[in-house]
């Protein structure tokens, strides 16, 4: 995750072979509802750039949200993967689940996030720099400024540009600083 970009284009072809591997992340039941807006306009960058403001005030950062060249915006549509788990094969195999019991688990979000990674991973291939940022309580007003129908919900978006020289100094920017946790703390084996 780089907080930092410079102000060199990203070429084309690199975005798109980005957008090309999180659209062909796992799928559940091969529903497909996940979508992607591309932000390249320096004018709409800003204007949903200016909603980290705040937390760039407060954290003493610049706004790298700004600063990236390309945004990938990330939309999940629940009712795509409930209709398509109401198709005949999915309601054999589901039998008489009801939705609530089916969802417990919303699965457009774990196939959200996976578009998330791999577009991530695509973007370090590339040779780029990528960072992921959510909208929080702003969501409405990208969903606004974008136009994306109200059916859709925006995971968050994934920043792609090239690495500033000053990048690594901005590589925690919460306000106390942690160590990933031990494996032995997060890995559970045959059991709890």
């Amino acid at each position: 995750m780089v907080r930092s970009f410079t102000d060199a284009p990203v070429a084309a072809e690199s975005v798109e072979r980005i957008l090309d591997a999180g659209r062909r992340g796992p799928s559940a039941g091969h529903s497909q509802g996940i979508e992607f807006v591309i932000v390249t306009d320096p004018a709409t960058r800003a204007t949903i750039a200016g909603g980290f403001q705040r937390v760039v005030d407060i954290s003493g950062h610049h706004n790298f949200v700004a600063q990236a060249r390309v945004h990938i915006v990330i939309c999940a549509n629940a009712e795509i993967y409930r209709a398509r788990y109401r198709e005949a094969d999915k309601m054999q195999a589901r039998g008489a689940i009801d939705d609530d019991a089916l969802w417990t688990v919303p699965y457009w979000w774990s196939d959200a996030g996976c578009a998330q990674m791999l577009m991530l991973l695509a973007a370090v291939d590339e040779g780029l720099a990528a960072a992921f940022v959510g909208y929080g309580p702003g969501e409405h007003a990208v969903k606004t400024l974008l136009g994306i129908p109200d059916d859709y919900r925006i995971l968050g978006a994934v920043l792609v540009g090239h690495e500033a020289d000053d990048a690594r100094q901005f590589g925690d920017v919460s306000a106390v600083p942690r160590r990933r946790r031990a494996a032995a703390d997060v890995v559970h084996r045959d059991h709890w």
